[in-house]
């Protein structure tokens, strides 16, 4: 995913200016200075009809406020000319290949570059429409395609309508391990065999941590 264009900047300090309730009260949330000053910036340019238009920047609000209320997420980049795309970090273990001697290398975190296309309000699309994996390289994972590009594989289908909040909290739920799919011989979400057959006599390792989204990530992921 290219950032040449669009807003690109690091999220300052986290503030609460509103109490928040969990992730069913995102839109409620008042976003801090610098995701508002980002979510205006990316809106000046925001395209396609009117209730797209309305649609990206309700979904890019609770992309921020996903940030504001958890220390492990933030957003870096952000375009809603056309589709809705983003650039985001996301403090989490990721196994990657294992080393010379076959220990799994973990990896603290994920840059993820998301888009958020147009048709997704009105058709379901293949699990590997929405997630790129940007960093870590090299992720050793059955749901993730080999580099160059690393796609990550959601499920064979994303219903029609579904939010860019419950993207990202999959997405937290696979890179994790605590949903996974290792059959090589079901294509609903396998994209790397090599690593689906690897993991299936290792699967015991998985889930690789059992915090929540919400949890604060351990000293060292941060």
């Amino acid at each position: 995913m290219n950032s040449s264009a669009g807003i690109d900047a690091q999220a300052g300090p986290r503030t609460h200016p509103t109490p928040v309730r969990g992730l069913s009260a995102l839109a409620e949330v008042t976003l801090g200075a610098s995701g508002r000053k980002m979510l205006d910036s990316a809106g000046r340019t925001c395209g396609g009809p009117k209730a797209w238009q309305n649609r990206k920047l309700a979904e890019a609000h609770d992309l921020f406020a996903l940030a504001q209320i958890a220390s492990r997420f933030t957003v870096e980049f952000l375009d809603l000319r056309e589709s809705l795309r983003a650039i985001t970090t996301l403090q989490a273990p990721v196994p990657c290949v294992p080393d010379a001697g076959g220990n799994l290398r973990i990896a603290p975190r994920a840059r993820l570059g998301i888009r958020y296309p147009e048709e997704t309000l009105r058709l379901p699309l293949p699990g590997f429409s929405f997630v790129e994996i940007l960093e870590p390289k090299g992720v050793w994972h059955a749901n993730v395609s080999a580099e160059p590009v690393q796609m990550l594989c959601l499920g064979a289908q994303l219903p029609a309508g579904i939010q860019l909040k419950e993207i990202v909290l999959m997405t937290y739920g696979a890179l994790v391990m605590a949903t996974v799919m290792i059959d090589e011989l079901d294509p609903a979400g396998v994209l790397n065999p090599g690593a689906a057959r690897w993991w299936q006599p290792n699967i015991k390792m998985a889930p690789l941590t059992r915090e929540s989204f919400l949890d604060n990530p351990k000293p060292g992921e941060a």
